[in-house]
C-alpha cells in the first residue's frame, strides 16, 4: 500500500514537471527566437528563415541595434525615457491616490462607505474601450493631447489597484491603528509610519502592475500622441512606427532589436520586485 502510494505520488510529480517544462518552452521560445533573430544579418535570415540560428558566425552582428540607436529616423533614446517618464509618473501617482483611498474606505467610518465602495467596484465591467472616446474628448478640451500629462491622466482613475491595496490593509490590525490614535497620532502619521510600512507589499505588486500596463499601452499613447513631434512618441508608438515602416522580411531584425530593448526595463523592473509580488498577492484576501 505504501509503495503504491509512492509510486502515485512521484507519478504526479513527474507528470505535473512535465508539463509545467512544456508550458515554460511555450512561453520562452518566441522571446528567444526573437533575441536570437534581432542579432542575425537580415540576408541571412532572408537566406535561411528556417534556421533558429545564423547560418555562420559572420551572420552574428550588431548592426541592427547600432542602426536603431544611430539613426535619425528613430529616436529611440527619446522614446524610452519618454515611456520612462509616463509610465513613472503615472505610477507614483496612482499609487499615492489609492493608498489615501483605501486607507479612507478601511480606517475611516462615514456614511454610505460601503455603498461607495461597492458602486466604484462596479464600475470594473464597464469596457475600457467604452470609456476611450469621452477621455479622449475630455483631454482634448483641456488642451491635453500630445503632452505628457494627456497620457498620465486616464490611468489614475482604476479601481482594480484600490481593491487590491484596500483588501490589503483589511488585513492590518486595527487596534493597532486604535492605540494609535489614543497616543494622539494623527491619520497623516498613522497612515506614514505604520500603514504604509505594513502595506509595502501590496503597493509593490500593484505598482508593478500599473507600470507595465502605462509602459506597454499603444491605443491610448497613438491617440494622444500619435501625430505629435516623433521625439515625444513613447516607446510603444515608435515600436509600431518602425514595423510599419520596415515591411520586408529582411528588416525583421531591427523590429525585434526595437521589441528587445522594450523588454529590458521591465525585466529589470520585475527582478527588483519580484520577491514581495507573491507575498503582496497572497496576503490581499486576509482581512482582520
Amino acid at each position: 500500500m505504501k509503495k503504491h502510494s509512492w509510486l502515485t505520488k512521484n507519478a504526479t510529480r513527474l507528470v505535473s514537471t512535465i508539463i509545467l517544462l512544456f508550458v515554460c518552452f511555450l512561453v520562452l521560445f518566441p522571446l528567444l527566437w526573437g533575441l536570437v533573430t534581432s542579432f542575425r544579418e537580415g540576408l541571412d535570415l532572408q537566406g535561411h528563415p528556417e534556421s533558429f540560428f545564423p547560418s555562420d558566425f559572420d551572420a552574428w552582428t550588431f548592426d541592427n541595434y547600432i542602426k536603431i540607436f544611430n539613426s535619425d529616423q528613430y529616436p529611440v533614446g527619446y522614446w524610452i525615457l519618454n515611456s520612462f517618464l509616463v509610465a513613472s509618473i503615472t505610477t507614483l501617482l496612482y499609487l499615492t491616490i489609492i493608498a489615501f483611498a483605501a486607507y479612507a474606505f478601511v480606517f475611516f467610518d462615514f456614511k454610505y462607505r460601503n455603498a461607495i465602495f461597492m458602486g466604484l467596484i462596479a464600475t470594473m465591467t464597464v469596457p475600457g474601450i467604452v470609456l476611450t472616446a469621452p477621455q479622449f474628448t475630455n483631454i482634448v478640451d483641456m488642451g491635453l493631447n500630445k503632452t505628457i500629462w494627456g497620457m498620465v491622466l486616464p490611468g489614475l482613475c482604476g479601481v482594480y489597484g484600490l481593491f487590491l491595496v484596500r483588501q490589503f490593509f483589511l488585513g492590518i490590525p486595527f487596534d493597532l491603528i486604535e492605540n494609535a490614535r489614543i497616543d494622539g497620532a494623527s491619520n497623516l502619521t498613522i497612515f506614514r509610519r505604520i500603514v504604509l510600512p505594513l502595506g509595502k507589499s501590496a503597493l509593490l505588486v500593484q505598482g508593478l502592475f500599473s507600470f507595465l500596463g502605462s509602459w506597454n499601452d499603444l491605443q491610448w499613447a497613438q491617440l494622444v500622441l500619435g501625430r505629435a513631434d516623433p521625439k515625444c512618441w513613447t516607446l510603444t508608438i515608435g515600436l509600431a512606427k518602425v514595423i510599419e515602416g520596415n515591411q520586408t522580411f529582411s528588416n525583421v531584425g531591427i523590429q525585434l532589436a526595437c521589441a528587445i530593448i522594450s523588454m529590458v526595463p521591465v525585466l529589470i523592473l520585475y527582478c527588483l520586485v519580484q520577491s514581495k509580488i507573491v507575498e503582496g498577492v497572497a496576503m490581499t484576501g486576509i482581512k482582520r
